[in-house]
């Protein structure tokens, strides 16, 4: 009896891990890319999140706030982040694989700092609702 309650919860475990890390919301196919400013950088498991401020002339406020899934905390780490790695304010380029559905964002691949460093993203799904996060740095003023 041990055994099968084992082997049930070693299959239910790995079935929710498997659903919970699906990328079926990105378009693997594709990589953009975009320059903006970092609005927030959400440092927190499951998994770490960028917002960042991209201009934009057919936006009413001169720019659209882009969100970005990356990965643990953990991952994060061994790839050389922090929690300070992407302060507010900072200007960064993003290289990412978009939501399939057309909101602003999607999955981190990389970013580049001004410094030139290149910071490796990692990541899974989480929604983008194109709204800023609480705490989040001020959006920058549109272009006169």
């Amino acid at each position: 009896m041990k055994r099968v309650i084992a082997s049930l919860v070693a299959v239910t475990f790995t079935a929710g891990a498997a659903a919970h890390h699906s990328y079926a919301m990105f378009d693997g196919t594709r990589v953009q890319s975009v320059t903006g400013t970092i609005a927030k950088l959400e440092w927190a498991n499951p998994h770490v999140f960028v917002w960042v401020y991209v201009p934009s002339a057919q936006s009413a406020n001169g720019y659209d706030l882009y969100a970005f899934e990356n990965g643990s905390t953990n991952v994060l780490l061994r790839r050389g982040w922090t929690k300070d790695a992407l302060p507010p304010g900072q200007e960064v380029t993003l290289d990412y694989w978009p939501l399939r559905d057309g909101r602003k964002g999607g999955h981190l691949k990389t970013v580049k700092l001004s410094s030139g460093r290149v910071l490796q993203g990692a990541g899974g799904p989480r929604g983008v609702d194109g709204e800023a996060p609480a705490n989040a740095a001020p959006a920058p003023r549109a272009a006169p």
